[in-house]
C-alpha cells in the first residue's frame, strides 16, 4: 500500500539509447551530454523545492541524475534496487519499432524472452516506493520512465512517461492524487 504523502519524481536525463529509440531496460547506459545538461536544468528547477531525501535506481543514468541534484541541494543519495528499470531480457539493446509492445507487456499478454513480467516488475517497483514513502521526510525519487508506469497506475493517474529530467510533484488529495509537472 502506498503511504499518502507528497513526493517528487524525476526521470533520468537522456541517454544515447533514448535518443536512438532502443530498449535499455536493465542495461547500465550512462547519460549523454544532453542528459547531463537536462539533469543540471532539473537540479536548478528543484533547487527551491522542499524535499529532504533523494532515492535512486542503482543504474548509472539515474544515479548520475540524482547525484547532480544532490550536489545542488546538499543532500545524500540512497540507492533503492527495487527502483531499477524493467528487465526487457533479449530485447535490451534492440530498436523500438512497435509502441504497442509496452501495452501488451503491461496487459500481461507478452513477456520478453528472459525478461521480467509486468506483474513482477510492478510489484517490485511498488514495494520500493512503499519503502521510500515509509521513511521520514519528503522524498525525491529518481528513476526511469517505465518505473513511473506502475506508480501512476497505483495512484490512479494517467499512465504516462515523464520526459527525460522533467520533475513532477505527486500529492494526495481527498479524492485521489494529483501530478504537477514542475
Amino acid at each position: 500500500m502506498i503511504i499518502r504523502k507528497p513526493f517528487y519524481y524525476l526521470r533520468h536525463g537522456q541517454t544515447n539509447y533514448n535518443r536512438r529509440r532502443r530498449y535499455q531496460g536493465s542495461l547500465d547506459i550512462p547519460l549523454n551530454d544532453t542528459g547531463i545538461r537536462q539533469a543540471f536544468s532539473a537540479a536548478e528547477t528543484l533547487r527551491q523545492r522542499d524535499f529532504d531525501a533523494i532515492y535512486t535506481s542503482p543504474l548509472s543514468r539515474a544515479r548520475q541524475t540524482a547525484g547532480i541534484v544532490a550536489e545542488v541541494k546538499g543532500l545524500p543519495v540512497t540507492e533503492i534496487p527495487a527502483l531499477q528499470e524493467m528487465d526487457f531480457g533479449d530485447l535490451e539493446g534492440a530498436q523500438i519499432i512497435d509502441k504497442t509492445l509496452g501495452e501488451d507487456w503491461k496487459a500481461g499478454e507478452f513477456t520478453p524472452k528472459n525478461g521480467e513480467s509486468y506483474t513482477v516488475f510492478a510489484g517490485r517497483v511498488l514495494d520500493g516506493l512503499a519503502d521510500v514513502l515509509a521513511r521520514d521526510g519528503t522524498p525525491l525519487v529518481v528513476a526511469h520512465g517505465g518505473v513511473f508506469w506502475p506508480i501512476s497506475e497505483e495512484l490512479g493517474l494517467e499512465p504516462v512517461t515523464p520526459a527525460n529530467a522533467e520533475p513532477v510533484l505527486l500529492r494526495p488529495t481527498e479524492s485521489g492524487w494529483t501530478m504537477e509537472i514542475i
